[in-house]
């Protein structure tokens, strides 16, 4: 019995072993978070673009995990807004930093998708909608920004900007 247990152990060990070799380098994707002070900042510069262009918007920035750091309605959003910006974002994190304007694409093309796997996300649905992009700080994954409440080309485009503002892309490197 005593020789069993170690053999078992080393077993485990090596077929651990096996599989983390056995991962392909290419498809994983690294990741870290942004800090509170750096989504307040982007929901800000969101605020000040949609305040230059005399449009109201909702933002909601999540981290690299789906989970909501900040996020507010200007003045006159319909309460739902916040939710729709929430579903955006995490669906933009979810798919490993895919845009909203992708994600609509690829829904339309194979809707059943994103059907069955919305409800398996942590924090609420997907929603594949223009209106959420990933944010990239040093080439790694930090969030995403969503808007809500606008067009959705005046969402991406406010979510942009604060993007912009604290230093970061919305594109992968």
């Amino acid at each position: 019995m005593t020789k069993i247990i170690p053999t078992i152990l080393l077993l485990g060990l090596q077929l651990a072993g096996a599989i983390a070799y056995a991962q392909p380098e290419r498809g994983v994707i690294a990741n870290a978070n942004l800090s509170l002070e750096q989504a307040t900042a982007l929901m800000q510069s969101a605020f000040t673009f949609a305040r230059q262009k005399n449009t109201a918007v909702t933002v909601v920035v999540v981290d690299s995990g789906g989970h909501v750091i900040t996020g507010a309605r200007m003045d006159g959003m319909p309460f739902g807004t916040f939710d729709v910006a929430r579903g955006k974002a995490i669906a933009s994190v979810a798919t490993g930093g895919e845009s909203g304007k992708t994600l609509m694409e690829r829904y339309k093309a194979n809707p059943i998708v994103f059907g069955q796997i919305s409800s398996l996300s942590y924090g609420g649905p997907m929603f594949p909608s223009q209106g959420s992009l990933p944010i990239f700080i040093n080439g790694l994954l930090v969030g995403a920004a969503a808007g809500s409440g606008a067009s959705s080309q005046f969402d991406e485009d406010a979510v942009r900007a604060g993007i912009a503002a604290i230093g970061a892309s919305s594109t992968r490197p």
